[in-house]
This record gives structure tokens, sequence and C-alpha cells, in this order.
């Protein structure tokens, strides 16, 4: 079976990136002779985010005005053609993502998976996944163990901060955006056929 590195710039409270994340999968499963080997890159849409989050409200209304219900309600349609039942009326806070981008980071291999935990708590559930308890239960869930992902905080902190570094140097606007083997980027949640071009383009030889 063959490989193939894909980077995953993304934020966790981002709708598109749970989107983009799907339709990869999908895009995956029509080529199960390619191995995909995830890494997690962090980026953030909202840098200046108080440490204890916004109320959901007050946030929408800021980052959209009144169009937030028409941009919800297309990424709504997007996720429903992934498999993804969006709860935004459940969702009270939109958090500080800074801390759990730290956990992906050090979870390491681990991190697309553990991804998935706190995209469903967050988007299906309506969960506050900057809560101390619900991080650690969904690192539990993934078997691993919180304490020693925090051992890493030092270097997971330089990672994040790499990473929104070399977001600038892409000049990165928007996630989730991609880098297949190093060779080829692509940005948005493309659909599963437009991946499978890149897929194939990236395991052709140099």
């Amino acid at each position: 079976m063959s490989q193939l590195h894909v980077d995953i710039f993304a934020d966790i409270i981002c709708p598109w990136c749970f989107i983009g994340k799907k339709r990869l999968e999908q895009a995956f499963l029509k080529r199960p002779h390619i191995e995909p080997i995830y890494h997690w890159r962090s980026f953030l849409l909202n840098p200046s985010m108080p440490a204890d989050g916004m109320d959901r409200q007050d946030y929408l209304r800021a980052k959209f005005g009144h169009a937030a219900n028409a941009v919800y309600g297309r990424i709504e349609e997007a996720g429903h053609e992934a498999g993804i039942e969006f709860a935004f009326d459940a969702i009270m806070k939109t958090p500080d993502s800074k801390p759990v981008h730290k956990l992906l980071l050090a979870a390491g291999p681990a991190s697309f998976g553990l991804s998935e935990s706190f995209y469903k708590a967050y988007f299906l559930e309506g969960q506050d996944i900057s809560d101390p308890q619900l991080q650690t239960e969904l690192c539990a869930e993934n078997g691993l163990d919180i304490n020693q992902l925090k051992l890493q905080s030092d270097a997971s902190k330089t990672q994040l901060n790499a990473d929104l570094q070399q977001g600038q140097n892409f000049h990165i606007d928007g996630v989730p955006f991609m880098v297949f083997q190093s060779r080829f980027s692509l940005a948005g949640a493309h659909p599963p056929d437009v991946l499978l071009n890149v897929i194939d383009a990236a395991m052709q030889p140099e």
C-alpha cells in the first residue's frame, strides 16, 4: 500500500473544515490502495478570541450581522450532503480554540481521530469544547492521556505559532487548506471527485 501525506490547515470550530474532513475521507475510500497520513496544522478563524470565548449569538452578530442565517443555512445543506447533521442551535458559546489546537498537535498521528471527536462534540452536540473535563474525556475516548499531551505544552505552542506563521506565508485566508505530499495544495472543502484529482496527481512520480 502506498502512503500519501496530507497536511490539513484547519480550525476545530470551522464547520467547513468538518465538511472538508468528511469529503476527504470519502475520496480516500475510492483509493483503497493509498494510505493517507494526516498531519493536523493549526489555523485560527478568530485569533483575538478572548480566553473565555464569546456568547454564540454575540459572535454571530459581530461576524456575520444579519447574514448569519443565510450563511449557516448553506453550511447545513453542504453538511447534510457530507453526512453531517449540524446542530448549530445547540451551540451556546464560541470558544477560544487555541487550547484544543495544542492538544491536537500533541496527539500527533492520533490527531485525525481526536479532531473528529471534537468536531462532533461541538457541532453535533453543542458541547463546550473549552471545558477541561470534556477535553479529558474526549482524549480518553481516543486512547490518549491528556496529562501526557499537556507535558508537550511548550512544543505544541511552538508548533502552533509555526503553523500560524506558515499559514501567513501561504497567504491562507480561509480553511480547510490541504497540502498533498508537500507538492499540491487545495483551498476549500471540495467535493470528493475534485479531491481525487489532486490525490492522483500527488501520487505521480516527480
